[in-house]
C-alpha cells in the first residue's frame, strides 16, 4: 500500500569491554644460575562470528585450547539448532507440529527443555507461553511477510494458545500437543544454547570467555586482563547510545526489546513480543533486561516480563532468587530491582 513504509531492524545489546591493561614485574636483586627448562602451552585468545540461529553468534575463549573450545561451542549451538528449531523440518519441534494431535517421541534433551519451559509457563501465568506459535505465524515473524492480522484472526488462533494443553510422557520420551497448535521455543531455545556453548567452553578449560548470540550473553570468569566483563545495555530507541551498564562474572544477560524485530505501518511500530492472551504485541515496555545465573532463565523471563510490564514484572523478578532486572518504559523510565541498586550504572 503506498502509505505503509515497513522497516525490519534487528540489533542486539552491545557487549562493552572496559578495563585497564595490568603490567606485573618481577625483579631479583641476586639471582644464581639456574638450569631449567620449561614444558608447558601458553593461553591464546580466541575469537569467531558465525550466524546461527537466526541471530549472529560471536564466542571469545581465552585458555590453551581456545579455537578447539571455540569450534566445539559452534557445533553444540548447531547441535541445539537442529533439535529445536521449528523451522528445521528434521527437529523434534518440527516432528512434533507436524504430528499435532498425536503423541511423537523426542529425545531425552527435548522433553526435559519442554517440562522446564512449561514450568516457566505457569510460573508467568501464561505470559510466557510455548504454544504462541500459530500466533506467531499469523503476524509472519520468522518469515519476511509481516502482516497485521484481523482482530477477527487474532480471535481465532488464540483458541491454539494454551501452554497448559501439551502433553507429556515422560516414561516413553512423547509429546503431545493439541491438533491446532504449533509449538515454539523461540523464547528458551537460545538462552539454551548459550547456557549448552557455555558447558562446552568450561569442559576445554576456558578460564575467560564471552558468548553472545543477539543479546543473550554469558560470560566466563573475568576478562583477559583481570577485570570484570562489563555489559550495556542498548537505549531501545537510540542504537548509539549505552542506556546501563552491569559488571559480570560468571553471570548471564538477556534483553528483550521491541526494536530487534519489528515492522513500521502508518507510523505505528509492531514487534515480535506478542502477548499471548491478547494476540497483540506487548505495548507498555521498550526493553528488557535479565540477569540471572544462566541464559536460559534469562531468555524466558525477559520475554514474560515484556509482556506483563514494568509493575508486576519487577514483582516477579524481586520474588526469584538470583535475577534482576532492569526495565525501560514507552517514555523512556528507567526501572531496576533492588539487587542491582549497587551495581548498575544509569547513563540518562
Amino acid at each position: 500500500m503506498e502509505n505503509r513504509t515497513v522497516k525490519i531492524i534487528s540489533i542486539s545489546i552491545i557487549a562493552i569491554v572496559i578495563g585497564l591493561v595490568g603490567i606485573i614485574l618481577f625483579s631479583l636483586d641476586k639471582a644464581e644460575p639456574i638450569n631449567f627448562s620449561f614444558n608447558f602451552k601458553s593461553t591464546k585468545t580466541a575469537q569467531q562470528t558465525r550466524f546461527l540461529m537466526d541471530t549472529v553468534v560471536e564466542i571469545r575463549a581465552t585458555g590453551v585450547l581456545a579455537d578447539e573450545a571455540v569450534e566445539a561451542a559452534f557445533e553444540e549451538f548447531e547441535r541445539v539448532e537442529s533439535l529445536l528449531s521449528r523451522y528445521i523440518a528434521t527437529s523434534d519441534i518440527s516432528r512434533i507440529n507436524l504430528h499435532a494431535g498425536e503423541w511423537t517421541t523426542v529425545s531425552e534433551e527435548t522433553l526435559e527443555l519442554i517440562e522446564r519451559a512449561l514450568y516457566f509457563c505457569q510460573l508467568t501465568e501464561g505470559n510466557f507461553d510455548i504454544t504462541v506459535g500459530r500466533l506467531v505465524s499469523l503476524w509472519g515473524f520468522g518469515t519476511d511477510q509481516y502482516r497485521i492480522p484481523s482482530p477477527e484472526e487474532i480471535n481465532r488462533t488464540l483458541t491454539s494458545v494454551d501452554y497448559s494443553q501439551v502433553e507429556l510422557d515422560r516414561d516413553n520420551l512423547a509429546v503431545k500437543i493439541p491438533a491446532d497448535s504449533i509449538l515454539d521455543l523461540g523464547g528458551i531455545a537460545k538462552g539454551y544454547a548459550v547456557d549448552q556453548a557455555t558447558k562446552v567452553l568450561r569442559e576445554q578449560q576456558i578460564s575467560s570467555g564471552l558468548i553472545n548470540a543477539g543479546g543473550d550473553i554469558t560470560t566466563i570468569g573475568v576478562k583477559p586482563d583481570g577485570n570484570q566483563w562489563r555489559v550495556g545495555v542498548q537505549d531501545p530507541r537510540n542504537s548509539t547510545e549505552i542506556l546501563a551498564a552491569v559488571p559480570l562474572e560468571d553471570m548471564a544477560i538477556v534483553t528483550s526489546g521491541d526494536y530487534q524485530r519489528f515492522f513500521m505501518v502508518n507510523g505505528t511500530r509492531y514487534h515480535h513480543i506478542l502477548n499471548p492472551h491478547t494476540g497483540y504485541p506487548a505495548s507498555e515496555l521498550t526493553s528488557v533486561t535479565i540477569i540471572a545465573n544462566n541464559a536460559t532463565v534469562a531468555d524466558v523471563l525477559s520475554t514474560a516480563v515484556f509482556v506483563l510490564g514494568a509493575e508486576a514484572g519487577l514483582q516477579l523478578v524481586e520474588k526469584l532468587e538470583q535475577v534482576e532486572a532492569i526495565i525501560v518504559d514507552q517514555i523512556g523510565n528507567v526501572h531496576f530491582t533492588s539487587g542491582l541498586t549497587e551495581t548498575v550504572q544509569i547513563f540518562k
